[in-house]
């Protein structure tokens, strides 16, 4: 089920080998310019370049990834949701689309599937007992579960050993468990290009501006140190933790609607001498007990999201951890995907992930891990912790229906990405859908609650 090793070289080799996608020529009758080419542009970019949009994606970084929330070879998706919740429906309609942008790749001589995206296992959700009276939803959403009130029903179960203030939710779903964003980036920038988009890379966008036409760009190339300037008469701004910076000429709101924020991720390699002391059945225990949500310990700051990220070279896993709420404020966003993790940042990344595997029965203490790297991310955050797919405010006040913001990801992008894609093109296309998920799901992300919280920093 885990045969990936720790980073997807051979995916991204295939992909690169194909035709250069970076151009020094920016010129181009472009219907639209994609800000941003993570997870949220590129989706973005996707959708409208398959719906006959001459796209242009620019990207600051490389064609590999090297920092940013996108970074990295997996995070969690998942289904499970009450009825009508949005983060479910994002999960699954990421889902769907990303079978049609694999079926256009195979169509044009690529060899992709779903495995290499998704990494198909249980999700789990360790809570305290006392929230269990507020999970009676479990019993009316479609999703199959198994969950464990007890310790006795944990153990006939999934063979674990859960406190007695604990009960643990297994989520079996297909593509529910991780998802690989630097797989599904490169996908998205093959499929734009198949479209007939253009992917341009080490381009920083450092100045926009309003034209009588539309916007005026100034871009950088961050390798030959030349600067373009291009006029565009749509844009769609998916510029991460540099969303406030970017649009403070054109939609300055923006700058105190987002808030970026440092988080942090830790690598354990499980030691191979112990890994290969476990028996099969210890090991597929081990495995099994991520992709996790822990939140036994009732305060946001405890909390913690794990998952084996990959497989090291000596053939252990490597299980990466962090904290949604572990967050420190940014000094210099430039340099902060180099800071390194503070030594109370590894000592709270060891204790959180003994905590959780404390449910296993192996007798884990931290010198079975061996920290393995750790680096880095940002959050880009709303107050609400729900994010942006909106149009911009026009000076009087109005939706700017050629200014698409997609941000404020709060580190839930990745299982919806290309969700946030399909609702980001709709509004720039001017069309919408019937099914009330996907309504609700716009609303939420959308224009009127993003006027609300203006006037609401406003007061």
């Amino acid at each position: 089920m885990m045969a990936r090793v720790f980073g997807t070289w051979c995916l991204l080799l295939q992909l690169a080998s194909s035709p250069a996608v970076a151009q020094l020529d920016l010129d181009g009758d472009w219907d639209v310019v994609v800000i941003g080419g993570g997870l949220m542009g590129s989706s973005t970019a996707w959708q409208l370049a398959r719906e006959g949009q001459n796209v242009l994606l620019l990207e600051m970084q490389g064609e590999i990834y090297t920092q940013g929330s996108s970074f990295g070879d997996a995070r969690i998706s998942r289904s499970l949701g009450p009825p009508g919740d949005i983060w479910g429906y994002m999960h699954n309609r990421t889902v769907s689309e990303m079978k049609a942008l694999i079926a256009v790749l195979n169509e044009n001589g690529d060899s992709t599937s779903m495995d290499d995206v998704y990494v198909t296992s249980p999700v789990n959700y360790v809570r305290h007992i006392s929230g269990l009276d507020r999970q009676r939803w479990l019993s009316e959403q479609p999703d199959p579960i198994r969950i464990a009130k007890t310790r006795a029903e944990a153990e006939s179960l999934f063979g674990l050993r859960l406190p007695d203030d604990t009960y643990i939710i297994r989520e079996y779903k297909n593509y529910s468990g991780t998802i690989n964003p630097g797989a599904v980036i490169m996908a998205l920038h093959r499929g734009t290009i198949y479209a007939g988009g253009r992917v341009a890379y080490d381009k920083r966008v450092t100045g926009l501006s309003r034209t009588g036409d539309g916007f005026g760009l100034v871009i950088r190339d961050l390798v030959t140190g030349v600067s373009y300037t291009l006029e565009a008469p749509k844009v769609v701004s998916a510029a991460g933790p540099y969303t406030g910076a970017l649009l403070k000429d054109i939609a300055p709101e923006f700058e105190h609607l987002i808030t970026p924020q440092r988080v942090f991720l830790a690598f354990f390699e499980v030691k191979p001498g112990f890994w290969n002391g476990l028996s099969g059945s210890e090991q597929q225990g081990l495995i099994d007990l991520f992709p996790a949500i822990n939140s036994t310990l009732q305060t946001r700051a405890s909390g913690s999201f794990s998952m084996i990220e990959g497989y090291s070279e000596r053939g252990a896993p490597v299980i990466k951890i962090g904290g949604h709420y572990q967050r420190t404020d940014i000094k210099d966003m430039d340099r902060v995907w180099q800071q390194s993790l503070t030594d109370e940042e590894i000592a709270w990344s060891y204790d959180a992930l003994l905590h959780h595997l404390a449910l296993l029965d192996a007798d884990f203490t931290e010198a079975q891990l061996h920290f393995y790297s750790g680096y880095s991310c940002v959050y880009s955050l709303t107050e609400s912790e729900v994010p942006y797919v909106t149009m911009a405010l026009m000076p009087d006040g109005s939706p700017d229906p050629n200014l698409i913001v997609v941000g404020g990801m709060s580190g839930v992008g990745a299982k919806g990405s290309l969700g946030y894609g399909v609702i980001a093109a709709d509004l720039l296309l001017g069309r919408t859908e019937t099914d009330p998920a996907y309504l609700a799901a716009r609303e939420a992300f959308g224009f009127e609650r993003m006027r609300h919280d203006v006037s609401a920093k406003g007061d």
